[in-house]
């Protein structure tokens, strides 16, 4: 029997938090289940719903609030996606003997003055060695302290170390039941090279104009870095739902370096709608062929 003593969070204002964290790992076994079985994301987002609501109803007497319970929502689809690239990226490596890792990142934070590690958890994932005059990544070094760029929703690798493959399979099989963990990540910091590095992904989950911009941000700093460095990071948009002018500015924008060099390089390769496991398939294929 599901435990939901910790769903909800009274405050000191008489409303109430929904701990949407906590609802999926403890509806997780149920959650991977419906995910293996081929749901879609909405019918497992509005099984989710109609649990917190029960249990909410039941200890309140009174149904949760809606703005709490949507963005509750909010967190479930980003929990769900990874889910659902989890799961893919298990298949995949069984399928074809192969270490392919996909992973969210911690929040960037900008670091102390002194503190030699970099605002940039991007930058954080690759071996000290990597930075060593004389190595690609060290043309970066003398302004690495001034990069400053949200972390994108997700990392995709290939990883050519096969002593490792068992950890990152069990890893990947954690973080499909408890999405939020960043247990990969942790694992993985400072001992990527950059060649490990395929693309990275930002998930859309707001129809809020202004939310279209940040992960092009994101694009355009990882797009300069690969630039500079000789690496053919890709990067991609994914999402439940897409206005006009997302799509239009997701397939023509431009990379702000190419407006420099007068070159017309594309800032995102490509965008995946989904609504089920098999929809973000061709993502890990295209980015780890």
């Amino acid at each position: 029997m599901v435990n939901s003593s910790e769903w909800f969070t009274e405050r000191l204002n008489g409303k109430y938090q929904i701990n949407s964290i906590a609802i999926y790992r403890s509806l997780s076994s149920e959650i991977v289940s419906k995910i293996q079985k081929d749901l879609s994301v909405s019918e497992v987002i509005n099984w989710i719903k109609s649990e917190t609501i029960k249990a909410f109803s039941s200890k309140y007497a009174k149904p949760p609030e809606v703005g709490a319970l949507n963005n509750a929502i909010g967190r479930w689809n980003e929990f769900i996606a990874t889910s659902l690239l989890s799961e893919i990226v298990i298949n995949v490596n069984q399928e074809d003997n192969r270490c392919i890792a996909v992973f969210s990142l911690p929040n960037s934070q900008v670091q102390k003055e002194g503190v030699e590690e970099a605002s940039s958890k991007f930058l954080s994932l690759f071996h000290n060695k990597e930075s060593v005059t004389g190595k690609v990544l060290s043309r970066i070094t003398p302004f690495k302290s001034n990069i400053f760029l949200p972390s994108p929703d997700y990392i995709i690798t290939v990883l050519e170390n096969e002593s490792i493959s068992a950890s990152v399979q069990s890893l990947l099989e954690r973080q499909a039941k408890e999405p939020g963990s960043l247990g990969l990540y942790n694992f993985l910091k400072g001992k990527l090279h950059l060649k490990d590095v395929k693309a990275a992904a930002s998930l859309k989950t707001s129809n809020r104009p202004d939310r279209r911009y940040q992960p092009l941000f994101e694009a355009a700093m990882i797009k300069s870095m690969g630039y500079v460095l000789e690496q053919d990071w890709q990067y991609y948009m994914i999402a439940s739902d897409l206005s006009s002018a997302d799509r239009t500015i997701f397939n023509t924008a431009i990379a702000p370096h190419g407006v420099a060099l007068q070159q017309n390089f594309k800032l995102v390769d490509g965008t995946y709608l989904y609504s089920r496991k098999k929809d973000l398939l061709p993502l890990i294929r295209v980015t780890t062929q």
